[in-house]
Parts: C-alpha cells; structure tokens; sequence
C-alpha cells in the first residue's frame, strides 16, 4: 500500500495530467476571447438600443414592452458575460481592460470592488461552505444547506422565494453594498484590505450612474409611475433571471454542502468543486444555445470553477 505522501504524489500527477488534457491552446484563447468581445458588443448594441426605443422613442405599448424584455436580456447578458469574465480577469489579457469591463456591474448598480471579494474569494475559494460562502446564506428567508437553522417558513420557501430573488440587484443597489462597506467584510469576513477612497468613490459614482440613467433620464421622458413600473419590472426580471442561474449551478440535487472543516485546498481543490458544482443543460439544441449565450458559461459552472480566469466561450471546447 502507498503511503500518504506517496498516494498525494500520484493525484498531483493525475490533475497535473489531467490539467494539461483539457487546457486549450492559445489559439483556442484567442478565438474564445475574440467571439467574447463580439459578443459584448452585441450586447452593448442590444442594451443601448432597447434602451433608446424604450426611453426615448415614441411608440405602442406593445414596442415598449418588446424593448423591456431585450433590455431585461441585454443586461442579464452583461451581468453574466462581461461583468462576470472582467472580474475574474478572464475578459481580456490586459489588466486595465478587464478592470474596465468589470466596472459594467457598477453601471448596473453593483459595486464591482465588494463583489470580486464576495464571488472570487470567498464563493470560489469555498464553495457552498456554510458560515463562508456568503451566496448560499440567505437567512432568514431561506435555507440553502442542511446546516443552515430551519424555521417554519421554510416549508414555503420553494414557493415565495422566486417572488424575493427578484430583489437581488435592487438589494445590490441600496442595502447590501453599503452595509458590506459599514462592517469592513461579508458575513463576518473582513475584506482583504481595508477599502481605499478610490474604492468608495467607485462605489458611489456606480450608484450615482446607475440612478442616473435607470432613473434619472427617463423621469425626463415619461410620467414617475411609468419609469418606477418598468425600472422595478426589469430590476426584478433581472435579478430573477440572475439568482436562478446561480441555484440551478450549485443549490442543485447533486451538490453538496460540505462541512466547516472539510478539506477545500491543495490535491483537495478539484474534487470540492467537483461535489459543490454542477453544469446546466437543456434538452433541445436550440434552447441550449440561447441558455449558454445568455448565461455566459453560468451553464458550463464545473468547468467554470476549476478555471475560471479562463474566458466562458472556450468551456464548451
């Protein structure tokens, strides 16, 4: 029987085998990354289109209503496919281009400077782990893991929850930057670093922004009621459309929630993730494709968490 650092010493050269089977080559990347910048720019096209018909354009409700619904995708999109590669450094090679890039949540409301320290440290580097993974910790509403406190209401969750995951983004907006910036930390975990005053200028001016051109323009065109009607519909649209995403990759029947002193590091990396994480696909041809163009590698989330400063349009190689 091999010893302990002997059988160690072999699974490091199997996931070092196993990496270099499934790394794609540098023509890979760069194909991946250039079908990622087209697809931004589709997307940008999309949202500032369906924003000008929306707001600006005079037109039938029916029109208006057709816009929100690409504007709702055209901003998940954002949210999934550039927001998301920016922040973990996969949008681009260049170091100021994804910073740039990742700034896209800060226009939709969120602050892009908590959320790399919220997704990348602490919901990567522990996945679904209770206590730490701040993603799966939605007390008192609901109760993720087995580990979690139970409460009565919980019998409904599967039913009222759809209605509340509708607020993540306006949640984002208002409530829990500011508190996550008030308490230095998430969830009792203190960021980092202390944030500089670039960090909270950053923060405010995405706010700011955010107001601005959700709010503050179309008050310009339309009555407060219809802008408050249609920014509520396609906040909560999106926010829906977002957390869903988020519980089919790792809230799933497959997935667990592993204990507070489960190994998580090292030779034990890969085969956490691989517990705590789980693909979406779906049945047709077509829908697959339209779910992976909208999810943004959300769909592709094992192979998402085992690279993921890896642009998502090369998962599916």
């Amino acid at each position: 029987m091999p010893t302990n650092a002997a059988s160690d010493e072999i699974l490091r050269d199997d996931q070092l085998l196993l990496t270099a089977a499934v790394r794609p080559t540098a023509r890979e990347l760069v194909v991946a990354r250039r079908q990622l910048h087209v697809k931004a720019i589709v997307i940008a096209v999309a949202a500032i289109g369906s924003y000008w018909s929306l707001v600006v354009t005079p037109s039938s409700i029916v029109f208006k209503l057709a816009s929100a619904i690409v504007m709702t995708l055209a901003l998940t999109a954002a949210a999934t496919c550039v927001f998301h590669d920016a922040n973990h450094a996969s949008f681009s090679t260049s170091r100021v281009v994804n910073r740039v890039a990742g700034y896209t949540g800060d226009l939709l409301g969120a602050s892009s400077w908590i959320w790399r320290f919220k997704h990348n440290s602490l919901h990567h580097g522990n996945t679904n782990m209770v206590g730490i993974d701040a993603d799966i910790a939605q007390a008192p509403f609901a109760r993720l893991a087995p580990q979690q406190p139970w409460h009565p209401w919980h019998r409904y969750q599967h039913l009222y929850m759809w209605a509340l995951y509708g607020f993540l983004t306006l949640q984002w907006f208002l409530i829990s930057d500011f508190v996550d910036l008030k308490k230095h930390g998430i969830g009792g975990h203190r960021f980092a670093r202390l944030p500089r005053r670039r960090d909270v200028v950053m923060l405010a001016l995405g706010k700011v922004l955010h107001a601005g051109w959700a709010i503050a323009v179309p008050l310009a065109y339309h009555r407060w009621w219809v802008v408050l009607i249609f920014y509520l519909a396609i906040s909560w649209s999106v926010g829906l459309l977002l957390a869903t995403m988020f519980q089919l990759a790792h809230c799933a029947g497959s997935t667990e929630f592993p204990a507070a002193d489960a190994p998580r590091r090292g030779s034990d990396f890969i085969a956490h993730q691989l517990r705590t994480t789980a693909d979406v696909h779906c049945r047709t041809r077509i829908g697959s494709r339209i779910l992976h163009w909208v999810m943004g590698g959300f769909d592709f989330q094992v192979e998402h968490h085992l690279a993921p400063r890896l642009p998502h349009t090369v998962y599916p190689l």
